[in-house]
C-alpha cells in the first residue's frame, strides 16, 4: 500500500453530493483573494509565484498566506467552515477575525486595511489587483457572504484536510517533490514532481471543482504532455483527461461511495504517477 494511504488521516467525504458545493467553492475562492491582497502588496516576489499561495493549516482548518513581516510577522487566514478571516502571530495563535457572511469583499478589505495599518505596514503598497482572473460570483459585485445551512462549507473543509494529508505524504516520500501549496488562482492543493534532467514534472493534486469538472477531483498531470493515443489504464476509477489539459482524474463522485476512499484515491495516485513517469521516459 502506498504511503498516501499509510501515513495520512481522513475524513469521510460524500454527505453533500459533491455536485453540490459549486456555490461554496466560489464563495471561498472569493473569499480567499482577500488575504492573498495582502500577500499580494507585502510578501517579496518569487519567479514560480509561490509567494501568493496559500497554506493549509490542518488544527485551525484553514487557509494561511506566507508570514508577512512588518512590526510583528503574522499571516491572514481563512477558516473554511466558518467562512472567517483570521490574523495570526508566530505561533499560529489567532489575535484578530472578521467573519464574512452578512458582510462583503468591500467591508472585509476595509478591516484587513485596519490590520495592516495596526502593522505599520505602508498603506500605498497595498493592492487588490491580481495577474489573474478567476471565476465569477455575486460577492465579486457587491453581494453579501452567505454560510447558509454551513454543511458545504464543512465539506469543503473536508477535502481540504484529506488532500494536504495525502499530498504532505507524498511530498515526504517523494524525490523531487516541492511543498504542499493552495494556489489562489486556480484553487487546487498541490505538489510538483521534478523528475532527474529538468525539463519534466508530474503536478499530482486535487481542485475544489471549475470548468472541467464541476466538483471536486484529483489529478495527476505529466508535463510535458504526452501523446493521448495509447495512454496506460489507471486503477482507482480514474481516467484520462485529454480535453484542454491531459492529465489522469478522478473525481469525487467516482469514489465517494467507496468503503474505503483513501485506499481507493491512493491506488489512483500511485498508478497515474507511475504512468507519466513511463510517458516522461523516467
Amino acid at each position: 500500500m502506498s504511503t498516501s494511504a499509510v501515513t495520512s488521516s481522513w475524513n469521510r467525504v460524500g454527505s453533500v453530493p459533491p455536485t453540490g458545493l459549486t456555490d461554496a467553492r466560489l464563495q471561498l475562492h472569493h473569499a480567499a483573494q482577500i488575504a492573498v491582497s495582502a500577500a499580494i502588496s507585502y510578501v517579496a516576489a518569487r519567479p514560480d509565484d509561490s509567494h501568493t499561495a496559500l497554506t493549509w493549516i490542518g488544527t485551525l482548518r484553514a487557509l494561511a498566506t506566507e508570514p508577512i513581516t512588518a512590526t510583528h510577522r503574522f499571516r491572514i487566514a481563512l477558516r473554511m467552515e466558518d467562512l472567517t478571516l483570521h490574523v495570526l502571530d508566530e505561533k499560529r495563535v489567532q489575535t484578530r477575525s472578521f467573519a464574512l457572511p452578512g458582510h462583503t469583499v468591500a467591508e472585509a478589505t476595509v478591516w484587513l486595511r485596519e490590520v495592516l495599518a495596526q502593522a505599520a505596514l505602508d498603506p500605498r503598497r497595498f493592492t487588490e489587483r491580481k495577474h489573474y482572473t478567476i471565476p465569477p460570483h455575486p460577492v465579486a459585485a457587491g453581494a453579501v457572504f452567505s454560510l447558509a445551512g454551513g454543511a458545504e462549507f464543512r465539506e469543503l473543509a473536508d477535502y481540504w484536510s484529506n488532500a494536504a494529508g495525502v499530498l504532505a505524504s507524498i511530498a515526504q516520500a517523494t524525490d523531487g517533490a516541492g511543498p504542499v501549496r493552495t494556489w489562489p488562482h486556480h484553487f487546487d492543493i498541490a505538489t510538483l514532481i521534478s523528475l532527474p534532467g529538468g525539463g519534466r514534472t508530474i503536478g499530482v493534486g486535487q481542485s475544489p471543482g471549475d470548468d472541467s469538472y464541476a466538483q471536486p477531483y484529483w489529478y495527476v498531470g505529466p508535463n510535458p504532455y504526452p501523446p493521448v493515443a495509447g495512454l496506460p489504464p489507471l486503477a482507482g476509477s480514474g481516467h484520462w483527461h485529454t480535453q484542454g489539459w491531459v492529465g489522469a482524474a478522478l473525481p469525487a463522485s467516482d469514489y465517494v461511495s467507496a468503503t474505503d476512499q483513501r485506499s481507493q484515491v491512493a491506488a489512483f495516485i500511485d498508478s497515474a504517477v507511475a504512468a507519466c513517469r513511463t510517458l516522461l521516459g523516467a
